[in-house]
Parts: C-alpha cells; structure tokens; sequence
C-alpha cells in the first residue's frame, strides 16, 4: 500500500467541498490522484508481483487485445502517455516476447504492434483479476451511482479534452529539465 495520508471522511455526504474547495482533499483532481494511487496500487502488485509486467505494459496490452495492429503513436495517444514511455514499454513488451512489431514494407518506418500468443495469454489470465479489482472498488456504490458515475467520468473526460485544446495560455511542461522551465536570475528562460 502507497504511503499515503487518509483523508478525512465528511461526516455529510453532499459535493460542497467539490464545488467550492477550500483544501487539497476539495480538490477533484487530488482526489481522483489518491484513489488512484491506493487502487493502482493493488494493480502494481498483481501485474509486477504476478506476470512481471509493469501497470504501463499491463496498458498496453489490454488496448492491443482489443485493437490489434496498432501503432506506437497510436498506441501512446490512446493511453494518454509520451511517445518516450510507450517506446520505453513496447521495447520491454518486445524483449519479454508479449508483442510483436510488424512494419509495412512500403514504410518501414511505420510499424503495427500486435500481442504474441503468450501475451493474449497472459491478458487473458489477467483481465479477470483485474475485472475482479474494480468490480470490488465499485461494490460500494449502488447500480444506479455506478451509472451515474459512469456518465460523470465521461463527461469529465470530454471536458478535460477540451480543456487541453483550448488552454493554450498555460505553460508547456519541460521534462527533460526536472519537471518546469528554468528560469535564469532575471525571469528569462536560460536555454
């Protein structure tokens, strides 16, 4: 389990603290981290501790069994990760001989990604574990705030989509340079 602080639990159950946060544990972004990060945290240890997949791979591997022959630069938007972190993946999927990568012979430079036998192997011994996972984490809810969820997130989601699109105003991340722009002692960028 993440070392994690627990949250207070409110003693009402209304969403004022969601719509007018006043702390971190408000905060819808900082909630969904934690929830993340304490039920992912079962995922890491079924995937690393029982297959020897990492949960990135363990990604890649579900959307490949239900799209196979998909690109790298596909692949990554799909998940939402960096073409780095995907490479960095499929390299590791390759070598344990999950994958396979077939490139068109027009353009070698353009690749498919499909799973071996022993990948769709192993997906299909692990997606059920996994099914079990969140199907326990949703067994507090009642079948109508599991749809009601449901319909929240993906609206969510298509909000934060547009919200990327259209909030050129913030700051590119720079991760190659720890994470934010450095700054020379008189605000210009130093690079």
């Amino acid at each position: 389990m993440p070392d994690i602080d627990p949250v207070p639990v409110r003693s009402t159950l209304t969403s004022d603290g969601l719509i007018h946060p006043t702390t971190a544990h408000d905060l819808l972004m900082y909630r969904l981290h934690r929830l993340l990060a304490v039920a992912g945290s079962l995922v890491v240890r079924l995937c690393e501790g029982g297959y020897g997949i990492t949960r990135r791979e363990w990604g890649l591997l579900m959307v490949l069994a239900q799209q196979p022959g998909l690109p790298p630069a596909a692949l990554a938007e799909h998940l939402g990760l960096d073409r780095a972190r995907t490479s960095r993946a499929i390299t590791s999927l390759l070598n344990k001989q999950l994958i396979t990568r077939s490139t068109m012979p027009v353009d070698r430079r353009h690749a498919m990604l499909f799973l071996t036998p022993a990948g769709l192997s192993l997906h299909d011994e692990l997606f059920p574990q996994i099914r079990a996972l969140n199907q326990d984490l949703l067994s507090q809810l009642t079948p109508g705030a599991v749809r009601a969820l449901d319909q929240a997130l993906a609206a969510m989601q298509q909000q934060a989509e547009a919200l990327v699109a259209t909030r050129t105003d913030l700051p590119r991340t720079y991760r190659l340079r720890g994470g934010r722009q450095q700054l020379s002692r008189g605000g210009q960028d130093s690079t």
